[in-house]
């Protein structure tokens, strides 16, 4: 009970302000977004398995961090990019993922995609500086 009223379990219903228009082109800018996440996890699984048949296991992203720290473990670096893909993915399967405005449907095709290519671009540079690292480059 939360100020007297019952939460509401289902967040079906959208908000009242939204057009059924709004609510097709949310919906269109959620499944963009996920094909684009869906895209971008195999990119860098790719990468990953890319690295991990090229370099030793016991290789090091080169980090020189606090408390004397040598280096991050190569499928830490690399398992990170993919947590936050699948997160964004998962994101985009709620029930209410598609009750969106304009505002936010230029949110999710401007920030969204910026979020996924850094994504990308960052799994790229970790790779390559662990296969620089490793001896592979």
């Amino acid at each position: 009970m939360i100020n007297g009223k019952e939460p509401d379990q289902k967040n079906d219903e959208p908000p009242s302000h939204l057009t059924p228009q709004d609510l097709v082109l949310g919906r269109k800018a959620s499944r963009y977004l996920d094909l684009l996440c869906l895209a971008a996890i195999a990119v860098c699984a790719g990468i990953a398995v890319f690295v991990a048949f090229s370099v030793p296991l016991g290789t090091r992203m080169p980090y020189s961090g606090q408390f004397s720290r040598n280096g991050i473990p190569w499928p830490v670096a690399l398992g990170a990019t993919l947590l936050v893909l699948f997160g964004l993915w998962r994101s985009g399967k709620k029930p209410d993922a598609h009750h969106m405005g304009k505002k936010a449907r230029v949110g999710v095709y401007t920030l969204g995609s910026a979020m996924v290519a850094g994504c990308v671009i960052g799994q790229w540079v970790m790779a390559r500086s662990i296969l620089i690292e490793g001896g592979a480059f």
